[in-house]
């Protein structure tokens, strides 16, 4: 019997291992195609320390209401700004500005703030923010001011002489 056309003897090895070549470079192509968007996202490129660069850069008592009165400087570092303050009854509060400075190179937003303690209900001395809300943006050279105001519950039924509270305010960003 002879051996015609694909069946020709060596010619199946030869065309199997061509198949088999060609299979290899199309997934290959495939895969390097999908790939690099997926691992962009898995492992994001990482940016100099000047690029991001977000921090307090200032903290002032700027009001005080009734008998409130700081028990301890305001203090703060790059990521976060404490204060504590007594007050003895309704209508006191103290409010401090906290200076937040984006001394990079991009442009950010406000991700979250969180004030710690948290407020309770039941607590005497409960914290409001203002001048600053999540969602703003916060642009590279540009600096804004968190006003936090530590004030006395009006619904607070326990004894109101001399409450004191210590907070720690932390303000997170994500890139624009």
């Amino acid at each position: 019997m002879k051996n015609e056309g694909f069946f020709k003897t060596g010619n199946v090895k030869r065309k199997t291992i061509v198949l088999l070549v060609l299979l290899v470079l199309f997934f290959s192509v495939v895969i390097v195609t999908f790939a690099q968007p997926l691992a962009r996202n898995l492992f994001p490129v990482k940016t100099n320390s000047l690029d991001w660069n977000i921090k307090f850069t200032k903290a002032i008592q700027s009001n005080i209401k009734g008998y409130a009165q700081s028990i301890e400087p305001v203090s703060y570092d790059d990521s976060s700004a404490s204060f504590a303050v007594q007050l003895t009854g309704t209508g006191d509060s103290v409010t401090y500005d906290f200076t937040i400075s984006n001394e990079g190179k991009n442009d950010a937003k406000v991700d979250s703030i969180y004030i710690v303690p948290a407020n309770k209900e039941d607590e005497a001395i409960i914290f409001q923010t203002s001048n600053l809300k999540i969602g703003e943006e916060l642009l590279a050279g540009e600096s804004k001011i968190l006003k936090v105001t530590a004030l006395f519950n009006p619904d607070f039924s326990g004894d109101p002489h001399n409450i004191e509270k210590k907070a720690t305010i932390h303000v997170n960003f994500v890139q624009k």
